[in-house]
C-alpha cells in the first residue's frame, strides 16, 4: 500500500472508530510536505462499488497530506453513498489521484482524456472538474462537453477558461 493510501486509510480509521480527525503524522516524506491538489476515493471490495469520494482541483491546505486528510474527512462526512461503518473498514480500499498544477490551454487540440483531466471555471462563477481516464469520455471534444454539459456553462452567454492537468493515480 502507499504512503498516499496508507494515510488515507488511518484517517477514515480514525473516523469512524471516533469521529476524530486524524493528526499529521510528526515525520512525513518529502512528496507529502508540497502542496498538491488531490482526489479521494473509498471503494467497497468486492467489485470496486464507489463508497465515499471527495476532491478539489486546485489544493486548499499547505501540504499533500492535509488534503488527503481533509478530503477524506470530506467524503465521508458527506455521505453520498452508504456510509462506512466499523465492521466495514477492513472491506475499504482506497485510490488517490495526485494532481499535477493546472495548465492554462486555449483548445481543445492541447488535451487527450487518457492523459490529460480537464477543469473549465466561466466569468460566472460556474465550473467543472473531470479527471483522465474516465469511463465513456474518449476524445478531447466528450471531455469539453462533458465539462459544460455537467457544470452549466453556456459558451453563447458567458466566458469560460480552460486548464488541463496530469493525474497519478496511487492504490
Amino acid at each position: 500500500m502507499h504512503s498516499y493510501t496508507k494515510l488515507a486509510k488511518s484517517a477514515v480509521e480514525q473516523y469512524v472508530k471516533s469521529r476524530q480527525v486524524l493528526d499529521l503524522p510528526d515525520y512525513l516524506p518529502a512528496e507529502l510536505t508540497r502542496q498538491q491538489a488531490c482526489y479521494v476515493y473509498l471503494f467497497e471490495k468486492p467489485g470496486r462499488r464507489i463508497r465515499a469520494s471527495y476532491g478539489q482541483p486546485l489544493p486548499r491546505t499547505r501540504s499533500l497530506a492535509q488534503e488527503i486528510i481533509t478530503n477524506t474527512i470530506t467524503a465521508l462526512a458527506a455521505c453520498r453513498y452508504r456510509c462506512v461503518r466499523r465492521p466495514e473498514l477492513t472491506s475499504i480500499v482506497y485510490t488517490i489521484a495526485v494532481l499535477e498544477p493546472l495548465q492554462r490551454i486555449s483548445h481543445e487540440s492541447q488535451l487527450d482524456p487518457e492523459k490529460f483531466g480537464l477543469f473549465i471555471r466561466s466569468d460566472r462563477g460556474k465550473s467543472s472538474v473531470l479527471l483522465p481516464q474516465r469511463a465513456g469520455i474518449e476524445t478531447a471534444q466528450d471531455q469539453v462537453a462533458t465539462v459544460l454539459r455537467e457544470s452549466g456553462i453556456n459558451l453563447r452567454h458567458e466566458t469560460a477558461v480552460m486548464y488541463r492537468f496530469a493525474v497519478a493515480y496511487y492504490d
